[in-house]
């Protein structure tokens, strides 16, 4: 396993954390007969995250680590309705997206999420830090909490 690798699985696994602690319901989703993959890039959901149905109801989630969210971000825009983004949404259109990374831009959260596919077509992707995804309800101190523990394990792993 290759350090970015041994990244994407400590992301999904911070983020389940966070959802967890956020009193979400959350479980695999997983099912051979479920994944879709583009190239080496795998677009299927991570989780099936439940909550009560006056809240919105269950969900799916995507857990993506990305070196640079910016860089994911304006090549995903570029691509428009061929992205991996607009692939998954086409057949998840309910999924959402959490993104990941060690190195945010300043002022930004190490977890962002993507705003789906409501957003409007043609417009630039733009990722909201997850913790002001008002709907969540995620507590700014629990994200906090994950980004410490993510920069830890990110710089033991480095050092490895």
């Amino acid at each position: 396993m290759d350090l970015f690798d041994a990244k994407t699985r400590v992301s999904k696994a911070l983020v389940e954390s966070i959802f967890r602690r956020a009193r979400y319901d959350i479980r695999p989703f997983r099912t051979e007969s479920c994944t879709m993959r583009i190239g080496r890039e795998d677009i299927s959901p991570d989780f099936t995250v439940g909550r009560s149905s006056d809240a919105g109801g269950d969900f799916l989630l995507e857990v993506k680590y990305r070196t640079s969210i910016e860089q994911f971000a304006m090549v995903e825009t570029q691509r428009g309705d061929r992205s991996t983004l607009a692939l998954a949404w086409r057949h998840w259109p309910a999924m959402r997206i959490v993104l990941v990374t060690d190195r945010p831009e300043p002022g930004r959260s190490c977890f962002q999420a993507l705003p789906g596919p409501q957003a409007p077509r043609g417009e630039a992707v733009r990722t909201v830090d997850l913790g002001d995804v008002k709907e969540l309800a995620i507590f700014p101190h629990n994200i906090e909490d994950h980004e410490q523990l993510l920069r830890r394990i990110f710089s033991l792993l480095a050092d490895a």
